[in-house]
C-alpha cells in the first residue's frame, strides 16, 4: 500500500474540511484508474472519519461491450471491498440531443444528476469525484484557450456545494503507481487515448511538449498559480457581494432590479461581477454566459435608453427603466419589452365615513375615511403631510359626489399639487420615472377620470385643502390587520376584489 498518497488525501480532507465524522459519501466510480484509486483509498480511511461509502457507476451506453465490461468490473471490485454499489444505464447520445449539448457535457450532466439522486435517496451528505492535479492543470489550460477570464484560472476547486475532490493534490503518475502496487487492475477507457477531444490533446500533446521544450513541470506551476488566483478572487467576490447588496432595489427568485446610479460608481471589475452574479442568482448557474453578454448588459445599463431590452441565454432578459436595470425571465417568447396589463382592473367605491377593506396585488388593505368638521380641522397641520405618506387630507365639498379607489384607466388626468398644469397620468408616471411594469400596481383615488391622489405619491392640486375649505376628508391607507386593530367605527363595509399580482 502506498502510504504517501494516503497521507496526501488525508491532509487534503482535513485542510479543506471535505468529510465530517459520521457522514455518508457517494463516490463516483467509472472503473478507470482515478476513480478506482479514489474508492479504494476512501475505503481504507473510512474508519478514521467513521464515514460510509456508497459507490455509484453510470454506464453511458457509448462504447457497447467495453462499457458493459467496465460496469461488471466495478461491481466485482466493490463486492470484494464490501462497498454498497449501484449502477445506472443512461443513453448519453439521446440526452445530448434533448439538452442540445455535446456528448461530453451530456455525460457530465447525467453523472451529477444521478449522484444527487442517490444523495437524496440514501441520506448522503457528500459526493466524491476523482479529479486530480493533472485534471486541475488541464482545466486551467482549457479555460485560457477559451478566454474565460480570471475565474477560469482558479481551475477545479476542492469543494463546490456538496461535491468534494479528495485527490486534487495527487498527480496522475501517483494514482497509476498506487493502482499498480495494490494490484487494482483498473479499466482503461479507449476514448481517453483519442486526441480528437480538446482535453485529450492538452493531456497527450500540449503538456508533454511544454515540459520537454521548457524543462519544467507545468502541472506544478499551474497549480501554484491557480492557488494564488483563487485566494485573490475569493477577496474580490466578497467585495463584489457587499457592493451588490448596495445596488439591489428589489430581489425575487425570478427578478433582480439594480440602482444604476449606485452601480456606476464601482470599478469596472466589480460592476461586471455584480452583473454576472445577478444572472447566476436568477439562473442558478452561468452556463452559456460569456463576456459579450456581460458587455451587452453593461451597455444597456449605462448607455441604453429607458425601455430598452436585451436578450440573454437561459430565457433571461435585461431591461432598463430610468435609473434601474432589471434582469428577469422572459414572460413570453417575444424579446420585446413587456407590455402593461391594462385589462386587469381593480375598482371599489369609497365610503366617506368608515373602513374600506380590499385586496390588491395579493395583499389585504384597508382605506379608512373620515369627514372632519370645522372645529377639528383647525387642529390639523395639512402642510406636515409628506407626499409619500399613506395619510392625506382633501376638500370634502369637492369630492362628496363620490370617489373611487382603483388602478389606472385610459384617459386619466392629473394636476399634481404645486404643479404647472394638468397632464395625462401616463405623462406624470414618466416624469416621476415610475417603471412601466409598476404603473398598473399603483393605487389611485379618483373622481371620474380626475386623479385625486396617487397613493404613496402626490395629491391633486384641484382637491387640496384651502382657506375656503369647511369640511375635510381624511384618507388613510393601512394594512388590513393594522386597520382592524385600530378600527374606529363608522359605516363599515367589506369589499374584497382581487387586483393584479
Amino acid at each position: 500500500m502506498n502510504n504517501s498518497i494516503i497521507e496526501k488525501v488525508l491532509n487534503t480532507i482535513k485542510c479543506n474540511n471535505l468529510i465530517n465524522v459520521g457522514e455518508t459519501v457517494i463516490a463516483g466510480i467509472s472503473g478507470g484508474p482515478d476513480s478506482v484509486c479514489l474508492v479504494h483509498i476512501l475505503n481504507n480511511i473510512s474508519s478514521i472519519y467513521n464515514f460510509k461509502i456508497i459507490a455509484v457507476h453510470i454506464n453511458h451506453m457509448l462504447r457497447g461491450e467495453e462499457a458493459d465490461k467496465d460496469e461488471n468490473y466495478v461491481r466485482e471490485f466493490c463486492e470484494r471491498l464490501s462497498i454498497e454499489f449501484y449502477s445506472d444505464k443512461i443513453d448519453i447520445k439521446k440526452l445530448s440531443k434533448e439538452e442540445s449539448v455535446s456528448i461530453e457535457e451530456a455525460g457530465r450532466i447525467a453523472r451529477y444528476r444521478q449522484f444527487q439522486f442517490y444523495v437524496e435517496n440514501k441520506g448522503a451528505q457528500k459526493v466524491a469525484v476523482a479529479h486530480n492535479k493533472n485534471d486541475h492543470a488541464e482545466t486551467v489550460i482549457m479555460n485560457i484557450i477559451r478566454g474565460t477570464g480570471t475565474d477560469g484560472l482558479k481551475g477545479i476547486q476542492y469543494k463546490r456545494d456538496n461535491i468534494i475532490r479528495p485527490l486534487l493534490d495527487v498527480c496522475r503518475y501517483e494514482i497509476e503507481d498506487y493502482c499498480l502496487s495494490n494490484e487494482l487492475d483498473p479499466r482503461i477507457d479507449s476514448s481517453n487515448l483519442d486526441n480528437i477531444y480538446t482535453r485529450n490533446k492538452i493531456r497527450l500533446e500540449l503538456i508533454p511538449f511544454i515540459n520537454k521544450c521548457f524543462n519544467t513541470n507545468i502541472i506544478e506551476s499551474i497549480g501554484r498559480t491557480a492557488e494564488i488566483v483563487s485566494c485573490d478572487i475569493s477577496f474580490i467576490e466578497e467585495y463584489a457581494a457587499e457592493a451588490m447588496k448596495k445596488c439591489i432595489i428589489e430581489k425575487k427568485s425570478d427578478k433582480i432590479r439594480l440602482n444604476i446610479e449606485i452601480l456606476k460608481d464601482f470599478h469596472e471589475s466589480i460592476k461586471n461581477r455584480i452583473l454576472r452574479n445577478i444572472i447566476k442568482d436568477i439562473k442558478g448557474n452561468l452556463n452559456g454566459i460569456e463576456k459579450k453578454h456581460i458587455d451587452l448588459l453593461s451597455g444597456l445599463a449605462f448607455n441604453g435608453r429607458t425601455g430598452a431590452v436585451v436578450c440573454l441565454p437561459g430565457k433571461l432578459i435585461g431591461e432598463k427603466s430610468y435609473n434601474t436595470l432589471s434582469v428577469s425571465y422572459r414572460r413570453t417568447n417575444s424579446p420585446t419589452p413587456i407590455k402593461d396589463q391594462k385589462d386587469n382592473k381593480f375598482e371599489i367605491e369609497i365610503t366617506m365615513q368608515g373602513s374600506n377593506f380590499f385586496k390588491f396585488n395579493g395583499r389585504s388593505y384597508c382605506l379608512q375615511s373620515a369627514v372632519i368638521g370645522p372645529i377639528d380641522a383647525e387642529n390639523i397641520n395639512i402642510q406636515r403631510c409628506k407626499r409619500e405618506e399613506k395619510v392625506q387630507y382633501f376638500d370634502y365639498e369637492a369630492l362628496k359626489m363620490g370617489i373611487y379607489l382603483r388602478n389606472r384607466k385610459e384617459g386619466d388626468m392629473f394636476k399634481p399639487i404645486n404643479g404647472k398644469g394638468t397632464k395625462k397620468l401616463k405623462e406624470y408616471f414618466i416624469d416621476e420615472k415610475i417603471p412601466r411594469d409598476e404603473r398598473n400596481k399603483i393605487l389611485l383615488v379618483a373622481i371620474g377620470n380626475e386623479i385625486v391622489w396617487v397613493v404613496g405619491n402626490k395629491t391633486s392640486d384641484k382637491f387640496k385643502v384651502n382657506e375656503n375649505t369647511k369640511y375635510i376628508l381624511k384618507l388613510e391607507l393601512k394594512d388590513d390587520m393594522e386597520c382592524q386593530l385600530h378600527h374606529t367605527g363608522g359605516n363599515e363595509i367589506e369589499r374584497y376584489k382581487e387586483g393584479i399580482d
